[in-house]
């Protein structure tokens, strides 16, 4: 036990030392390890992601798969200083309980006021609660999924695209980016980087589809090939 916890200690101690602009991943369950593999497949290193899971069987198969790993409770402080929350570039929460979700997304911005943090929850009565506690996106698996099970009976190919899309393995990628100054000025329709759907100024969706103009500081979402 005494040796085991001094390993422990040892490997936060090394993954602290080399962190910057990371990923957090708290929760390493079927939603979480989907979600590190999918990051892998999209090009993100995997000594940039740090795993955070209570429980150890799950934190050896994140060490397996050459991620950062620590057992522990992401609700506490000392845990998500240890991942470097402080210089971290996101965080992804992926809990069993939406109670538990909540209180590391309010550990979590309490730590960073700044780092984006993305969060699944079950009840949909609990989004707005995650919302409030400092969640910057949250992602209910049930209603989207209840939304592409409704189509996939007509629109089956439609649905096959949009899973493609979402998947960093698909023929097609929906890309998020900033405006670069060469796309200054020019309708959507005219950015040569991929297919323009959306423009988002100081957070907020301007409108969709190619008329629209693009300005400094203005977040452009396109499709573009993976």
């Amino acid at each position: 036990f005494v040796l085991k916890r001094t390993v422990e200690r040892m490997r936060t101690a090394m993954i602290s030392k080399s962190l910057s602009g990371h990923t957090i991943l708290c929760g390493f369950g079927a939603k979480g390890e989907f979600a590190a593999r999918e990051l892998l497949s999209g090009r993100h290193k995997a000594n940039q992601l740090v795993v955070i899971d209570p429980d150890p069987d799950r934190v050896a198969m994140a060490v397996a798969l050459d991620f950062n790993a620590i057992q522990g409770d992401a609700t506490q402080n000392d845990t998500l200083k240890a991942a470097r929350i402080d210089v971290a570039g996101a965080v992804l929460i992926s809990t069993s309980k939406d109670d538990s979700a909540a209180l590391v997304v309010l550990s979590a911005r309490q730590l960073n006021p700044l780092v984006p943090i993305s969060v699944t929850v079950r009840a949909q009565e609990n989004e707005d609660l995650l919302y409030q506690a400092g969640a910057t996106f949250v992602l209910n698996p049930v209603r989207i999924g209840g939304h592409l099970l409704a189509r996939a009976g007509a629109q089956h190919h439609a649905v096959d695209y949009l899973a493609d899309l979402a998947s960093a393995e698909g023929g097609v990628l929906l890309r998020q980016r900033p405006a670069a100054s060469t796309d200054f000025n020019k309708h959507l329709r005219d950015v040569g980087t991929g297919f323009g759907l959306r423009l988002l100024r100081e957070g907020k969706r301007v409108a969709d589809g190619p008329d629209c103009i693009v300005r400094p500081g203005d977040l452009i979402i396109e499709i573009v090939e993976p």
